[in-house]
């Protein structure tokens, strides 16, 4: 009985998230990020924290592999971010085949080049200084890693997740907007499929969700 009330509870979060992409598509108007809070209740275990990463980081991969130079990169800016991308997975690979100091110690090292590569242009917004990133690529992509490195991983797994689905639009405002969707989609689809061993469509079948794509 405990299970299945479990497997109800993480099925309305899901659910909650499927609805939220219908209403932004019908309002246009932006819903609070926040909605995204409930995946740290989903990370029970580091397992689920790393898998989530190492899926998003996949996903930004395959955008970063698909996408041509940005003009504030110099090629060689931009073929060492698609290195570090990379180089990330790779480790983030070989860390849950084989967790070690030495493959956690490789991954905060990569968060040093990471860094390195995003510069350090601080200003003061709002009474508050504020980090501008040059990439927000390598933003998730650090997200990612502190997943495996960090003890606090289910807020990172939320970091995470916001960065990849947060938006902006000029009439509905930030947070989860229209442009969002098919992102949220994408992160419900790993949910579903991580405790149900389901797909959306499967799972939802009354849900009218439309198709994502498949898990890297």
């Amino acid at each position: 009985m405990k299970q299945n009330n479990q497997q109800r509870a993480i099925a309305n979060k899901i659910k909650k998230w499927i609805q939220a992409t219908k209403e932004v598509e019908k309002a246009r108007l932006a819903i609070p990020i926040t909605r995204l809070t409930s995946i740290k209740s989903l990370c029970v275990d580091e397992v689920a924290a790393q898998k989530f990463a190492l899926y998003i980081a996949r996903l930004v991969q395959q955008q970063i592999n698909q996408a041509i130079c940005p003009e504030h990169f110099t090629s060689e800016e931009w073929a060492q971010q698609q290195q570090l991308v990379d180089e990330a997975i790779s480790l983030m690979d070989s860390y849950r085949e084989n967790p070690s100091y030495e493959s956690r110690q490789s991954l905060r090292n990569l968060l040093r080049d990471i860094d390195g590569l995003q510069g350090d242009d601080y200003r003061n917004f709002r009474w508050a200084t504020v980090r501008f990133v040059r990439s927000g690529d390598l933003l998730k992509l650090e997200y990612a890693v502190r997943c495996f490195v960090e003890t606090d991983f289910p807020y990172w797994t939320y970091k995470l997740a916001r960065e990849y689905v947060e938006r902006y639009g000029l009439q509905s405002g930030s947070g989860i907007v229209a442009e969002s969707v098919p992102m949220l989609l994408e992160v419900a689809e790993f949910w579903c499929q991580y405790y149900f061993d389901l797909s959306l469509n499967e799972k939802f079948l009354d849900g009218g969700v439309r198709s994502v794509r498949p898990n890297p």
